[in-house]
């Protein structure tokens, strides 16, 4: 019995450690993954995400470390979750149609008559296949939220989390411009649509390469809000602090490395959507706790950002600027809102089904002016939603980001931590950017870019479950 307990000692400590180091190194091999989700990829990885996943519940069970706070905390957020794996597994199953509905749209859309092409299978979803793999992806990223919550269970493993994210941003920050002032493209030429020198790594689109960047931007202004916090002192004098001491200047470069790339990559809706809701957040936010903490008035905070912001939209913006001069800054964008709210008004309480987007439009697009190529995401993940899941599916969604931001919020009024508080703000302002560029974009609906935008959500819930050091501001 004795070399048994003397086994598990040892032998859970060494797992409960493995289970974080891999999980972190997860994250990082998720940044560089951009197919879909029926690529072998993305199969190899959901296994062994599933693998973490047991291993960490076995942990648990025999008294490895887990935050048990943090998962209650996010009960309600889980119960969510479930209702919309459950929602999408009805639409497989359930044998009740939507094909009267596509009926009921004006029929001069598609001259007359349904594409012979489209023929629905009788159930609740018009394209059951395509539901399921959604519901295969939407577990996977709840398991690596549910997952996140459980293995965040100390500030060293915070800060590890933080800096993680961090140099995943300033590493692909770096090789988007790089490759952008050289002359190279990492991906399939054939797959670019148009836009050939804006800054984009190794993602296909710009927005979204602008939107992982934007995330990424987490774990430096996390890292300098709590300095500011720590020292109490000017925000420009951080800077030139920073600046000096190499250990310091991580965040700050890795800061305005990002800002640069955002800038470089042309999306207008990127690098906007961040500064509304740095602006907002830190406004909002900064008129309680956070300017308390400060010490100083949100005006001393923005100014040197304003400044910042200035100064590298004048260096690097010119290409950005020039976007705004063309003649429509949504394009197609208004067109296929419009015709998404015309399909969405015949189904708009239960939706066609998820992933059947492309389907829909292509039935009620008939030989309208657009381009010939294939429309599966709406530009506007609210809509896209509303049509796929309806009115229940985008409550649902509605309500899960609701939660979020009210235990953010929660957690910043109650606590003392610094590292608390310059975390969840910096929570609060990377997904509020990434929620307004939804509104004109799909960048959520990319995978990569969705499992990074529920890990940080699980911060909401983590992190002010974390057990403050003895003595630590």
């Amino acid at each position: 019995m004795s070399f048994l307990f003397l086994l598990r000692r040892q032998a859970i400590p060494f797992l409960d450690a493995f289970v974080w180091y891999a999980y972190l190194l997860l994250l990082v091999v998720i940044s560089f993954l951009n197919d879909y989700y029926s690529s072998q990829a993305w199969l190899l990885l959901s296994a062994f995400i599933y693998l973490l996943c047991g291993l960490c519940v076995f942990s648990a069970i025999n008294g490895g470390r887990c935050n048990w706070r943090g998962l209650n905390q996010a009960k309600y957020v889980i119960i969510i979750l479930c209702a919309m794996l459950l929602l999408l597994w009805l639409q497989i199953t359930l044998p009740w149609s939507q094909y009267s509905d596509l009926l009921l749209l004006d029929n001069s859309l598609f001259n007359g008559e349904v594409p012979g092409w489209f023929e629905p299978p009788g159930r609740w979803s018009i394209v059951p296949n395509k539901t399921r793999w959604l519901l295969n992806s939407e577990a996977l990223v709840f398991s690596i939220l549910v997952l996140s919550i459980a293995l965040l269970s100390s500030r060293r493993r915070l800060k590890q989390l933080l800096y993680v994210v961090l140099f995943v941003g300033l590493f692909h920050s770096m090789v988007g411009i790089f490759t952008k002032y050289i002359g190279i493209i990492l991906v399939e030429v054939e797959q670019l649509d148009g836009n050939y020198n804006a800054a984009r790594g190794w993602f296909v689109n710009r927005n979204h390469y602008a939107a992982f960047v934007s995330l990424c931007l987490l774990g430096a202004l996390a890292f300098q809000l709590k300095d500011l916090m720590s020292r109490k002192q000017k925000f420009t004098r951080i800077m030139i602090i920073d600046l000096i001491n190499p250990y310091k200047a991580i965040s700050l470069v890795a800061f305005i490395v990002g800002m640069i790339a955002l800038v470089l990559s042309q999306s207008r809706a990127g690098f906007f959507a961040f500064l509304m809701s740095l602006f907002f957040v830190f406004i909002v936010v900064g008129r309680g706790r956070l300017i308390n903490a400060l010490g100083l008035s949100w005006r001393t905070l923005l100014i040197p950002l304003t400044v910042l912001v200035v100064v590298v939209i004048g260096f690097f913006g010119a290409e950005l600027m020039l976007r705004f001069s063309a003649d429509s800054l949504l394009g197609e964008r208004s067109a296929q809102w419009a015709l998404s709210w015309a399909s969405i008004k015949q189904a708009w309480i239960l939706g066609y089904g998820g992933n059947s987007y492309a389907d829909v439009f292509q039935v009620v697009r008939g030989y309208q002016d657009f381009r010939q190529v294939l429309y599966n995401q709406a530009h506007n993940d609210y809509l896209h939603i509303w049509l796929e899941q309806g009115l229940l599916g985008l409550t649902l969604w509605l309500g899960l980001l609701m939660l979020v931001f009210r235990a953010a919020y929660t957690a910043i009024t109650k606590t003392t931590s610094s590292l608390v508080i310059s975390t969840l703000v910096s929570v609060m302002v990377v997904l509020f950017a990434a929620l307004l560029q939804s509104g004109v974009d799909f960048n959520l609906q990319i995978l990569n870019i969705r499992c990074y935008f529920f890990v940080i959500m699980s911060l909401a819930f983590s992190v002010p479950c974390i057990r403050p050091r003895k003595g630590s501001p």
